[in-house]
């Protein structure tokens, strides 16, 4: 039986009558009430004539959303050289190696430092690669449809990371100015060597998964750590076990740092800063205030798994605004393709208009885009500056690692709207963290499984 409903679209109310699905598909009778509800007039014919020629983001973008946002901050933190990633999943590392600069720069008296991207993704897939075998030997009995074999075969050595991964490879291998060890074409654009990767080291998973001999295994094992380790130095280049380096102090002393292996190097310029920052997630699908850590999600065989402490959103905020208050940048994790323009530096609510476009509704509260698997923080960046008024936040200053082309000059101006509905992930020192939530850290995590959609969240590119 039909029945009469009143539809808002854009600013017309159109009567459409819709018929029941009895039988769940598309009848002749569904197609045409479909066909009678989208009356090509004129609101619909101009919205064809610009999406057919322009892509739908700029056709929606709001100016006057664009133009209302000023670019000053109350409070903005030195700034430093953008970097720029490129074409890499390597967003977690910039922003890691961002935070460590300045306390570099500052122990060795020059005004700016980079340190190398590349030498920490040389260690990062040689780890991937190790990992990924020894997880294959530990599954090799069971089927290809098991769920943890799929997992192993789709993921192997991506890109994409998290904070502890960033923390395990730093402290396992040290760090290097980026002079000593600089990009190369295909550490800047990762797709090739990935490919390659992959697929040796698949190779090396149908060997052991085959092997009759258990003893064979850890030979196949070695013969495919030692090619990864030579495609990783033909793209890559090899890292160094010690270096001498030249730099600029403040005052134009040419000084020449003298020899070191990267680990005395980050001994002597870091020491122990990277023990005092723990990551807080606010996942509202998840339980408030209790450890987690996900199954396999780690860099490093033989360290923790990815581990992280869920808590309330306004908690999250409120202790991100103290340490940049008290001077201290703030890495965080987002999701960067939502609401946001790279060519204008902008990260805000209502940024594209698709509802005047469509004459539709597509709101989604922050739990909703959980739910959905809408929403997970896909890229790295970090705090620098914070806009107050009356006390309160207004915006957030960004400093991404996609070029000084990209946004104002490399950086990104986010309002406090947007922190609400994106932001999912921040690392802070220990001294801006309650007491209580510390205390968390300390207790037993639950373990999500490696295929959980929060691996997607603590990984990220």
């Amino acid at each position: 039986m039909n029945r009469l409903l009143t539809v808002l679209v854009g600013v017309f109310v159109l009567p459409i009558s819709l018929c029941a699905q009895e039988s769940g598909g598309i009848t002749p009778q569904v197609l045409n009430e479909l066909e009678r509800s989208c009356t090509p007039d004129a609101v619909l014919r101009a919205a064809q004539h610009a999406v057919a020629q322009v892509d739908g983001r700029k056709v929606t973008q709001s100016w006057e959303q664009i133009i209302a946002v000023d670019t000053f901050f109350t409070l903005r933190l030195d700034g430093q050289r953008i970097t720029d990633q490129q074409q890499t999943g390597r967003c977690w590392m910039f922003s890691g190696l961002n935070i460590l600069r300045p306390i570099a720069a500052k122990k060795l008296n020059c005004d700016d430092l980079e340190l190398s991207q590349n030498y920490l993704y040389f260690f990062e897939k040689l780890e991937r690669a190790n990992l990924f075998l020894e997880a294959i030997i530990q599954t090799k009995d069971k089927p290809y449809t098991d769920r943890m074999v799929e997992f192993l075969m789709k993921t192997h050595v991506n890109d994409g990371e998290n904070w502890l991964g960033f923390v395990e490879l730093v402290k396992k291998y040290g760090i290097v100015p980026k002079e000593i060890m600089p990009e190369t074409y295909s550490s800047s654009h990762s797709d090739y060597v990935v490919n390659v990767l992959g697929l040796r080291l698949k190779r090396a998973a149908v060997e052991i998964r085959h092997a009759s001999v258990p003893d064979s295994i850890p030979l196949i094992k070695m013969t495919a750590l030692q090619d990864v380790y030579r495609i990783l130095a033909i793209n890559f280049g090899l890292p160094p076990r010690e270096f001498q380096w030249r730099y600029m102090q403040q005052d134009t002393t040419l000084t020449t740092h003298p020899t070191c292996t990267p680990r005395e190097f980050y001994q002597e310029v870091i020491g122990g800063a990277l023990a005092e920052y723990y990551p807080l997630y606010s996942v509202p699908t998840l339980q408030f205030n209790k450890k987690y850590e996900i199954d396999l999600d780690r860099t490093v065989y033989d360290q923790p798994n990815m581990y992280f402490v869920n808590c309330p959103l306004p908690l999250m905020k409120a202790l991100t605004k103290q340490s940049l208050l008290d001077s201290t940048v703030v890495w965080f994790g987002c999701d960067v393709g939502r609401e946001s323009s790279a060519e204008h530096g902008l990260m805000i609510p209502d940024l594209y208009d698709d509802a005047s476009l469509y004459g539709m509704d597509f709101t989604l509260s922050r739990r909703d885009l959980f739910e959905t698997y809408s929403s997970i923080p896909t890229h790295n960046m970090v705090f620098t500056g914070i806009d107050l008024e009356g006390g309160k936040v207004r915006k957030w200053l960004v400093e991404n690692s996609w070029g000084d082309k990209k946004g104002k000059q490399g950086y990104f101006l986010m309002l406090d709207e947007w922190f609400d509905q994106y932001v999912q992930v921040v690392v802070l020192r220990k001294e801006y963290i309650p007491r209580e939530i510390l205390a968390l850290f300390e207790t037993t995590a639950e373990v999500l499984p490696p295929w959980d959609p929060m691996v997607s969240s603590a990984r990220i590119r």
